[in-house]
């Protein structure tokens, strides 16, 4: 390649709505015919770009789950139809928005009971056990009847398990008990509520706590949130370039610290991502990338802009790389080298990668 050639390259993710659409019908097919699903899509939809996802989701979500008001209102402009449910607790500055944009709040304190306005769709969230938000059991008497005095009734119910990612959890099982335990109680007062437990680990591991709605987040994006082999295809593969490529000799060192040395001649290839672009540091030295059709292992330390791997054959200015994807690793793979979970690998991916949907049926 001439000093003088042109070639425009980005780094992109590419997400692919046909293992979107998989995922949604293998998942489908573990609930109950009438089970709703709530499809999670709070940090834009765990790195993927929630308006890219709307096509495929509007065909299977009953409802979809975010993390704040904010999301909700940016899934609305992106033409999300179904009802969406915010998981942040409620506040007197957000509430305006859940009448304007439709809606449904997740209450589980008596001080949002206190502010929440009569005319708003709300669940009421119960902490059996993640310790983190919702009314405790033994609070329902009292929550029963502020309900009745403020003369309003929740559209739905629901609780979160901590450790549903494990078959057969002790935890898990003890939650699930005294959400069962109240169920009778939930319906009674309101017989048209929607009960809901179950995450991906919920909805994979415990058939027996769909109750009416169940709340897929990982699984839907391709991932088994405990790592088991399943059918789900993962939806986002990260690509690259070769920005640079230079000789290297025998026992010369690679980026900072000099952690690698190379231990034969070869070719050093140089890709335009780094861990500002949201590539962990700790991967340095510890993953392949496929290139070519090859897969380079990457070497020395990961840098803030540019991560480096070594061929003993010549490279080519502007081959394409794959960083995560079918062809090379997978975020579950790089959780597991890292010590975090897929989930993180995911949302980690900054915003300011390129996100652009491939059609159903146009395989990568």
């Amino acid at each position: 390649m001439s000093k003088n050639s042109t070639v425009l390259h980005e780094t992109k993710a590419l997400i692919s709505l046909s293992n979107l659409d998989h995922n949604f019908k293998y998942l489908r097919s573990l609930t109950g015919h009438n089970t709703h699903i709530l499809f999670v899509v709070k940090a834009d939809a765990y790195g993927h770009k929630a308006e890219l996802l709307i096509p495929v989701a509007e065909k299977f979500a009953d409802w979809y789950g975010v993390a704040t008001v904010k999301e909700a209102v940016e899934l609305r402009k992106a033409n999300a139809k179904q009802p969406i449910l915010v998981f942040e607790p409620v506040n007197e500055s957000t509430i305006s928005h859940y009448e304007a944009h439709q809606l449904a709040a997740v209450v589980g304190s008596f001080t949002e009971l206190e502010i929440l306005p009569q005319n708003i769709s709300f669940h009421l969230e119960f902490d059996t056990g993640m310790g983190r938000l919702g009314f405790y059991a033994k609070d329902w008497k009292s929550l029963k009847s502020k309900l009745i005095e403020k003369k309003i009734k929740p559209s739905g119910y629901m609780t979160h398990f901590a450790d549903a990612d494990e078959p057969n959890s002790p935890k898990t099982h003890h939650q699930l008990g005294i959400f069962h335990a109240l169920a009778d109680e939930f319906r009674s007062f309101a017989p048209e509520a929607i009960l809901h437990a179950s995450n991906s680990g919920g909805l994979l591991n415990y058939p027996d706590a769909q109750f009416d709605m169940v709340r897929p987040g990982i699984s839907v994006y391709g991932y088994h949130p405990a790592g088991a082999d399943s059918p789900l295809k993962p939806v986002l593969s990260l690509l690259s370039y070769l920005i640079a490529v230079k000789p290297i000799k025998k026992g010369m060192a690679v980026s900072y610290l000099s952690k690698w040395k190379a231990e034969k001649d070869g070719y050093v290839g140089v890709i335009p991502v780094g861990y500002a672009d949201g590539i962990p540091r700790s991967l340095s030295n510890k993953i392949q990338v496929n290139t070519a059709g090859k897969m380079l292992n990457q070497v020395g330390v990961i840098t803030m802009d540019y991560m480096m791997v070594f061929s003993e054959e010549p490279l080519t200015v502007g081959s394409e790389v794959e960083l995560l994807g079918p062809n090379s690793m997978l975020a579950d793979s790089w959780a597991k080298i890292a010590g975090t979970i897929p989930y993180e690998i995911l949302t980690g991916i900054h915003p300011k990668i390129k996100r652009e949907s491939i059609e159903l049926n146009n395989k990568y």
